[in-house]
C-alpha cells in the first residue's frame, strides 16, 4: 500500500463522525479494506448504528489480539484552528478529531495486517483484530466482545492506544459515580420552609471525599501509584432567590488493585446512608462506569519484543531541544516517564478496553498498550506526528510477524 493510500484511509476515518456512536460507519471502512485483502472479518452490530468488528489473519496458536476503538469524543469546533472532521496536514503533523485517540493506531494495525497478507508473510499463529465501539463511554463494545467469547484462547493483548514511543503494561481502573440530591422548593427569604438540595450535595461530597482520602491514604501500587479522586461535574439550582430542589454531581476515580472499585463503592453507600439518616436530605447515587485496574508483566514476551523493535524508531526521531523540553513536561503532567533513546515501560492512570477484555485475568497477562499518539487526546486541535503514523505501521508489521514467527 503506497503512502497516499495510507493517508487517504486515515482521512476517511477522521471524516466519519463517530462521536460516542456511529461506529458502524467506521467498521464498514475497515471491512472494505479487509475484504479487498482477503482477510476474514465480521461486523457485530449493537444498538443504533453501533458496532464492533472482528478480523483474523493466520491460524492456530499463539493468538495475538490487537485492539483499537472506533469512537471519538465530542468537539468544541469554535476552539479548533481547522475543521476537526477533516484530516489536515501541516508540515510534519496531522490534525483532526481522533487522529491520536485513536483512529491512527487502529488503521495502522489494519494496514499492517493487510500488508502482511499481501506479502505472504508466514505466521505461526493468529492475529485477531478486535475493533470496538463505545470505548469512550463505558467500554461497551469491549465488554460485549469479551462476553461473546472473542478473548477465548488469546495468548497476548496489544491495545494500540496512543502511548507514543513508550510501552504501557498497567492501567488504572475507573469508577464513575453520579450523586443526586433531592430537596424542597421555597423562597430564599424563608430557607427553613424548604430543603436545599445544593447545600446537602456539597456537604455530602465533602464527607465522601474526606472518607475516601482517609481510607486510601498511604495505599499505593508500585506501578500505578495511588487512588485518584476528582469531582468533575456539578449542577444545581436555577434561580438566585429560590431554594434549589435538585442538584447533581459526577465523580471520577482512578483505581488500583490494592483498593478495588467495590470497596470504594461501599464507602459511597455508607456515607450517603448515614448522611440521609442524620439530616432531612434525600441523596442517592448510581455507578455510571466501572472498569478494573489491569497489570501485565514488565518483562513479558510482548513487552520485550516491543522494546526491541521500537528502539531504532525512537532513536531516529528528530526532536529539537524545545520539543524535548515540552515532551518531558507533558510526560510529567501525565505521570509518565520520557526518553529519547529507549522504549520505557510504565503504568498509567488512563484506562483502556483491556479492563473489559482481561476481566477474568487482570494481573500477569501478556498485555501492552502501544500505539501512535501524543498528549492531545480529547483536546482541541488534536494532532499526530506524520512520521510516527508511518513508523507505527512498520512497527506493527514487524511486531505481528515476529511474535508469530
Amino acid at each position: 500500500m503506497d503512502e497516499k493510500k495510507k493517508v487517504d484511509l486515515l482521512s476517511e476515518m477522521i471524516q466519519t463522525k463517530s462521536i460516542n456512536g456511529n461506529e458502524k460507519e467506521v467498521a464498514k471502512i475497515l471491512q472494505r479494506e479487509l475484504n479487498e485483502a482477503g482477510i476474514s472479518n465480521e461486523i457485530l452490530p449493537f444498538g443504533d448504528n453501533r458496532a464492533n468488528l472482528v478480523a483474523t489473519l493466520g491460524s492456530g496458536h499463539p493468538v495475538l489480539a490487537v485492539s483499537g476503538h472506533m469512537d471519538v469524543v465530542d468537539v468544541d469546533e469554535e476552539n479548533w484552528n481547522t475543521d476537526p472532521f477533516e484530516l489536515v496536514e501541516k508540515e510534519d503533523m496531522f490534525y483532526g478529531r481522533g487522529v491520536t485517540d485513536m483512529k491512527a493506531g487502529l488503521i495502522a494495525s489494519v494496514i499492517a495486517m493487510i500488508e502482511l497478507k499481501e506479502a505472504g508473510t508466514p505466521l505461526k499463529g493468529t492475529i485477531k483484530l478486535l475493533a470496538s465501539g463505545g470505548e469512550e463511554v463505558g467500554q461497551l463494545g469491549a465488554e460485549k466482545m469479551a462476553n461473546q467469547g472473542y478473548m477465548k484462547g488469546v495468548d497476548a493483548l496489544l491495545i494500540a492506544e496512543p502511548s507514543g514511543y513508550r510501552c504501557v503494561y498497567a492501567n488504572k481502573g475507573e469508577l464513575n459515580v453520579m450523586i443526586n440530591s433531592k430537596g424542597k422548593a421555597a423562597h430564599s427569604s424563608m430557607p427553613k420552609a424548604g430543603i436545599n438540595a445544593v447545600e446537602h450535595l456539597l456537604q455530602v461530597l465533602n464527607k465522601i471525599e474526606n472518607k475516601i482520602k482517609e481510607a486510601t491514604d498511604g495505599i499505593e501500587n508500585e506501578v500505578l501509584g495511588d487512588t485518584v479522586f476528582n469531582i468533575d461535574v456539578i449542577k444545581g439550582g436555577n434561580q438566585i432567590n429560590a431554594i434549589p430542589t435538585s442538584a447533581q454531581a459526577q465523580i471520577n476515580m482512578r483505581t488500583i488493585p490494592e483498593f478495588p472499585n467495590d470497596k470504594l463503592e461501599e464507602l459511597f453507600k455508607k456515607v450517603i446512608a448515614e448522611y440521609n439518616h442524620q439530616t432531612d436530605a434525600q441523596i442517592d447515587y448510581s455507578v455510571t462506569m466501572n472498569t478494573i485496574p489491569i497489570t501485565g508483566k514488565k518483562d513479558s514476551s510482548l513487552v520485550k519484543l516491543i522494546q526491541k523493535i521500537g528502539q531504532p524508531y525512537i532513536q531516529n526521531q528528530k526532536m529539537s531541544d524545545d520539543e524535548i523540553k515540552a515532551a518531558k513536561k507533558s510526560a510529567e503532567l501525565m505521570g509518565m516517564k520520557f526518553s529519547t533513546d529507549e522504549i520505557l515501560t510504565m503504568g498509567m492512570s488512563a484506562g483502556t478496553d483491556g479492563s473489559k477484555f482481561l476481566i477474568d485475568q487482570p494481573e500477569g497477562f501478556d498485555y501492552a498498550m502501544f500505539g501512535p499518539g501524543n498528549d492531545t487526546m480529547h483536546k482541541d486541535n488534536e494532532s499526530l506526528s506524520k512520521p510516527m503514523y508511518f513508523n507505527f505501521i512498520e512497527i506493527f508489521k514487524q511486531l505481528f510477524a515476529e511474535y508469530l514467527s
